[in-house]
């Protein structure tokens, strides 16, 4: 059919069918963005048409749709490296690690060029259990392109999980050292060291990139969220006020500023400002949780309603799976897979456990030939998160009631494996809606000083401030399932006995 015959039989032009494919898929209706690419006979077009499909469906973790659209897409252009690249991104990111891996390792063995190919690669090397060839690759590609921030992070988080510590950011301190002018290679190194638990360390760094650079607002609200984290939220603050008026328009100076006005006590003015933040991203999980600490912390009566614990935090006893004896056997199953998955790992970089690893990748629970019992944990999770969603009032105003709707789907998913004095330090879930904990191996709670050793706790600000302590507590239990959420700040407090604690969890979203 020519591009005529297909103009008359869809009565718009060729451009016009793909401009209504973006339209569609931008709206959410993916599916009739995939009915309008299908009338497509334009080979250039079609191409373009099936990659917004794609991008639209893994946007929305709809992996398989979107490795079908690609297909289509690459039936227009078999031999093209960018689709073929986001290919094996897609891959990596339903869990389906060797397929990725396979893709990476052919793309690179054919041109290594370039060094997001070589970052990715790495990962897939890494988590693979190639630890030394992911690191080589990364010297090999940092030696063509020195100061590459992507590939500099990769180096440092390579170098952290091998157990370099704080030195994890020589490779980033050498091409300071080497590429003095280049600036934005002290904010790498200022955040990896921030994510490593020495902001101290970083700080200097910003404050000669600030002597270099007077007036740039990037180093100025960087210096401040460092100074909050030291806890010298009173110095930090002209910095990021500086920021904030220098580039009145940037949505994450402003952001930076709320959590160490909440840390100095102007509490009133952290209200403020995550509240205007608000009406411009009402489902920011992190914004809420700024929003709900400073509002408790002035003593606003609303607080309790957008806190609601009863009725918010709620566990549940899932059903065993098909072929299970019971749930014992079943977590003994599952505990075999997902140690598989944590091998020896460190945590990664930017996380929130400590004493203990978490999985890097979203779980694979699309291949029950190969996890059969991470298949099964996603299906058994249907009934609780459906009983959940279900009590949802979706005329209410508050933010996790107001997003029912009548679907949901996962949003990432991992493992944590915590050992004894192990914990998670208090954090939310700033893109999700609905989290999550599943206990799979809990150690023997005898002997321990704290009665609540081990409990999944709320309410305990991050970084800590006097008056907001914990205010509710879980205890867990093997086989339970916890769900709340996503804004509201959770973490738990360490255990010293016994053997590993070994969890799975996950974030819910709107379909």
């Amino acid at each position: 059919m020519s591009d005529d015959s297909n103009s008359a039989a869809t009565g718009t032009s060729p451009a016009g069918t793909l401009q209504l494919v973006v339209s569609l898929a931008n709206s959410g209706d993916v599916e009739g963005a995939a009915v309008a690419a299908r009338t497509l006979r334009d080979r250039i077009l079609s191409r373009e048409a099936w990659v917004v499909v794609a991008t639209a469906n893994a946007n929305m973790q709809r992996f398989e749709a979107a490795q079908e659209a690609l297909g289509l897409a690459l039936q227009y252009d078999p031999g093209s490296r960018p689709l073929r690249m986001q290919r094996a991104l897609i891959l990596e990111r339903a869990g389906r690690h060797a397929e990725s891996l396979v893709e990476f390792e052919l793309l690179a063995s054919e041109a290594e060029d370039s060094p997001q190919l070589l970052v990715h690669l790495a990962r897939a090397l890494h988590y693979a259990g190639r630890a030394g060839e992911a690191a080589s690759r990364v010297d090999a590609a940092l030696r063509r392109w020195p100061t590459d921030v992507p590939l500099l992070r990769q180096s440092a988080e390579l170098a952290w999980v091998a157990g370099a510590g704080t030195g994890c950011v020589a490779r980033i301190e050498q091409a300071i050292a080497e590429h003095p002018a280049e600036l934005q290679l002290r904010l790498v190194a200022a955040d990896m060291l921030r994510a490593a638990g020495d902001s101290a360390r970083g700080l200097p760094l910003l404050e000669e990139a600030a002597r270099r650079a007077p007036g740039v607002p990037v180093f100025e609200t960087s210096i401040g969220v460092l100074l909050g984290d030291l806890g010298r939220a009173r110095e930090a603050l002209p910095y990021l006020r500086s920021a904030v008026a220098r580039a009145p328009e940037s949505v994450q100076f402003r952001r930076n500023l709320v959590p160490v006005l909440l840390r100095a006590g102007e509490y009133r003015e952290a209200s403020g400002l995550a509240g205007a933040l608000l009406r411009d991203s009402p489902d920011d999980q992190q914004l809420l949780a700024y929003l709900a600490a400073a509002l408790r912390l002035s003593g606003d009566p609303h607080y309790a309603q957008l806190q609601d614990y009863s009725r918010l935090v709620r566990s549940f006893r899932p059903a065993t799976p098909a072929g299970y004896a019971d749930m014992r056997a079943f977590n003994a199953a599952l505990a075999r897979e997902l140690g598989a998955l944590h091998g020896g790992r460190q945590r990664p970089l930017a996380q929130s456990i400590r004493g203990g690893s978490q999985t890097e990748r979203n779980l694979p629970g699309n291949d029950p030939a190969c996890y059969p019992a991470i298949a099964a944990f996603f299906a058994m999770l249907k009934a609780p998160i459906d009983e959940y969603v279900g009590a949802l009032d979706p005329r209410s105003e508050h933010p996790t009631d107001r997003r029912r709707r009548a679907g949901w789907r996962i949003s990432g998913s991992w493992s944590v494996q915590l050992q004894p004095g192990g914990f998670h330090t208090n954090h939310v879930h700033p893109q999700g809606w609905i989290s999550s904990a599943y206990y799979i191996e809990l150690p023997e709670s005898q002997g321990e000083k704290d009665p609540r050793a081990g409990c999944l706790k709320f309410g305990e600000l991050a970084p800590a401030i006097p008056d907001g302590i914990a205010e509710h507590h879980v205890e867990p239990a093997e086989g339970m399932l916890v769900l709340f959420p996503s804004f509201f700040w959770h973490g738990t407090v360490p255990f010293d006995h016994g053997e590993r604690r070994l969890t799975a969890a996950f974030d819910v979203m709107p379909a």
